[in-house]
């Protein structure tokens, strides 16, 4: 691979077009397998004020870098129990076949840096669509949730119930 191929710059960058997951989180693909000519990928994410990713878990390792605002991070497993909190520098590592969950409990939008597999990659290629900027995100529909359900179940990826998600203290 050459130095050219390698790089991009922001011109490049843009023609990767954002994408929105049916939760209304944004993500930009920033580097994807084929780029990095490996099994992982990079992602820009942006967690919208009071937007949760519901409990969940699958055996790719996911890792945020926490750019802006304010995100918190559920574990359940591998010793962790319970929600922290994380800022601009925090690193957030998300083990394989951990449940997890994360939300946005501030006013502003929370945005990461997230390397994970290829796996996860094409997962969240399948379940996000592109963004259209001329219409505001719009809570999932009872069809996108079941296709994120489905798609999951596709991947192997394990899905909290709501009862579940609620003894966290979210709502779905």
């Amino acid at each position: 691979m050459s130095t050219k191929s390698a790089m991009k710059n922001t011109e490049e960058r843009n023609h990767h077009k954002q994408r929105l997951t049916p939760n209304g989180t944004l993500f930009e693909f920033l580097a994807s397998p084929d780029e990095t000519g490996s099994e992982i990928c990079l992602i820009r994410g942006t967690i919208p004020p009071a937007v949760a990713v519901p409990l969940h878990s699958h055996s790719d390792v996911e890792l945020f870098y926490v750019l802006e605002g304010s995100l918190e991070a559920f574990q359940f497993g591998n010793g962790n129990h319970g929600w922290v909190s994380f800022g601009p520098g925090d690193v957030v590592s998300i083990p394989g076949n951990t449940k997890h969950a994360l939300r946005n409990t501030s006013p502003l939008p929370a945005t990461a840096i997230v390397v994970t597999t290829s796996k996860l990659y094409s997962f969240f290629q399948e379940v996000s669509k592109p963004v259209d900027g001329d219409r505001a995100a719009a809570r999932p529909t009872p069809e996108e949730i079941q296709k994120l359900v489905a798609t999951a179940a596709k991947y192997g990826y394990w899905m909290g119930s709501p009862e579940e998600n609620a003894a966290i203290g979210l709502t779905l």
